[in-house]
């Protein structure tokens, strides 16, 4: 079973249970994390030495072990920053278990050499890094693995003098997805409360019940949506896109509409029931 047909499992309950859980917050914590040295060995080791140190010229790219601290460091960042989860919060009933490889964290530096106008030779090191992991998430009541994507970060500034700093490039990069993984699949919904401008035959602002109880916040990003109910199953179609300029309370948030006014507009007059869900 899926990721998101697990999620969809989590949430088949009452219409009642599904509106007070819709955004129900799960927990999240690591099982086993596991480091695997692609292709270690003694002279891999001593040129990983050398480089941080700046005195090796291999354009090779070496694995550099010193840096796995940081990488996990970088994935529970990932892991806490998704809207839907919390991670090692033992209150929460339920959620994920993610077991955690790191398969690769190499640095591949650029050397240039140049001769300067007064004919010295000199040398100049920039550094690139990549980091790769799988999770694979399970569930915490039944140990059923759920999902096992795999992340790769990589430095996106260019190139950098300080090996440390391109090692924190990929690792913004790795949190950054998984953040937007785990989003994806479990993201925040809302209703659409009513209109709060319009102009014309297009909406320009509206209201949802989405605000600073559930995580709600200036420049959330949501798609639109129309909801019905085909063969006992909910169907919805996108009719745009809103982003919450304002949270005004605990359950309420004032946002414009980006996209699909003239069609949002319509939908609400016609008093079908729209529905808004987060977007990265």
């Amino acid at each position: 079973m899926t990721f998101a047909a697990v999620l969809c499992c989590i949430m088949a309950v009452s219409a009642q249970d599904a509106q007070k859980d819709r955004n129900k917050v799960y927990g999240i914590t690591f099982g086993q994390v596991e480091y695997t040295h692609r292709g270690e060995n003694p002279s891999a080791t001593e040129t990983v030495g050398q480089m941080l140190m700046g005195s090796s010229t291999s354009d090779a790219s070496v694995e550099a072990p010193k840096y796995e601290g940081d990488v996990k460091n970088a994935i529970v960042k990932g892991l806490s920053s998704a809207y839907r989860y919390r991670f090692n919060d033992a209150s929460k009933e339920s959620g994920l278990i993610a077991d955690v490889l790191i398969a690769n964290i190499t640095l591949k530096p650029d050397t240039r050499t140049w001769d300067d106008k007064d004919g010295n030779t000199q040398t100049s090191t920039t550094y690139r890094a990549t980091i790769e992991t799988t999770i694979t998430f399970k569930d915490a009541k039944t140990g059923a693995v759920v999902a096992n994507p795999t992340f790769k970060g990589q430095a996106m500034g260019g190139m950098y003098a300080d090996p440390a700093a391109a090692i924190g490039d990929a690792n913004d990069r790795i949190a950054t997805d998984i953040t937007y993984w785990l989003n994806k699949n479990l993201p925040l919904q809302a209703n659409i409360l009513e209109d709060a401008t319009a102009k014309n035959d297009k909406q320009k602002e509206v209201y949802i019940d989405l605000g600073s109880r559930e995580g709600a916040f200036a420049g959330l990003h949501l798609g639109v949506y129309t909801l019905k109910t085909v063969a006992g199953r909910d169907a919805k179609s996108q009719l745009g896109k809103l982003k919450i300029e304002a949270v005004e309370g605990d359950d309420i948030s004032r946002c414009k509409v980006l996209g699909g006014g003239k069609e949002m507009k319509a939908a609400l007059d016609a008093g079908e029931q729209l529905v808004a869900i987060s977007i990265n």
